[in-house]
């Protein structure tokens, strides 16, 4: 088994519900960070995937870290580039052994990141997916837990499983940040493909990690009104939950044909977080995460400026 490593970045940047500290080459150190201390326990390849210009003193670090892959004619946007990192595994014709971990450039990850995923995979052979942080229903009963879940009408976890000091528990769903078995990955690249077929900007990705699981999302009236929140009142709602219907009709017929379900856990506590401070994992405190990464990138010559504070020198 191989570890690889892909960091998806985009030049620009913005501060919208950004945590003071919320920088671009912060969310950059703490990948290498966790990818060097990954490397000391497992072979471990470095991509940096790029869409469009990148500031030239954050692309020096990434050179010197890893390769660095500028994705064509971009910036191609969120999409064509998702696609360009699910589509590595077969252009760099890797290993069905191998797993690989793709992170987006606003994911702020702990030291052993990598190193807990590691001891994850080769632990859970019944796992095929991976979530560095990851929240599933405490009352799977509860209508508000259900909307902000998304789900589907009987579905209930497996058992938890214990790592260490870590535990990994089985959950319905992860966004674009994610880890995965080569082999499956590359068995449910149609899945990814058709959720993103519905929206001209966005990808289904909730769908998705239950479409490879083998959970089928919709059931009688869901086909109009989707998944629990998914629907939007007014004419709008409804124009959309019409267009929608086909869309999940086949979705329902893909679920069905994953005779092997691949499932998909998350390690707790997380051991990275989504740099929005609505959504951030509180798990840790991620600010003193933050400085301990700044400090560690300092000494590797490369300064780490928070987004603010970047802003207020041009104000």
């Amino acid at each position: 088994m191989g570890l690889k490593v892909v960091l998806r970045s985009y030049g620009g940047d913005n501060d919208k519900g950004r945590p003071e500290f919320y920088s671009k080459d912060l969310v950059v150190a703490s990948f290498v960070r966790a990818a060097r201390a990954a490397s000391e326990v497992e072979d471990i390849e470095v991509f940096f995937v790029n869409d469009g210009p990148i500031p030239r003193l954050r692309l020096n670090f990434m050179e010197r870290c890893g390769r660095v892959l500028q994705i064509p004619d971009g910036p191609v946007g969120m999409r064509d580039s998702y696609r360009y990192g699910l589509d590595m595994p077969q252009k760099y014709g890797w290993s069905d052994d191998d797993i690989v971990a793709y992170v987006e450039d606003d994911y702020l990850l702990v030291e052993h990141a990598f190193t807990t995923l590691i001891e994850g995979a080769r632990a859970l052979p019944e796992a095929s997916y991976f979530a560095l942080t990851g929240s599933r229903p405490t009352d799977y009963d509860d209508p508000a837990q259900q909307r902000l879940h998304g789900l589907p009408r009987g579905w209930r976890p497996l058992p938890d499983r214990v790592v260490g000091d870590d535990t990994w528990i089985h959950v319905l769903s992860v966004a674009s940040t994610f880890a995965a078995r080569v082999g499956p990955l590359r068995a449910d690249r149609d899945i990814f493909e058709q959720c993103m077929r519905p929206f001209r900007n966005r990808y289904l990705d909730h769908e998705t990690c239950l479409l490879y699981q083998g959970v089928v999302p919709y059931r009688g009236t869901e086909f109009f009104f989707g998944l629990p929140g998914d629907f939007v009142p007014g004419v709008r709602g409804v124009l959309r939950a019409s267009a929608l219907v086909p869309y999940r009709v086949l979705l329902n017929r893909r679920a069905r044909r994953q005779r092997t379900p691949h499932l998909l856990y998350a390690v707790q506590p997380s051991v990275a977080t989504h740099l929005e401070v609505a959504m951030m994992n509180p798990a840790r405190d991620w600010e003193a995460e933050a400085e301990a990464v700044t400090d560690w990138a300092r000494l590797q010559g490369y300064e780490v400026t928070p987004l603010s504070a970047q802003q207020r020198s041009h104000a």
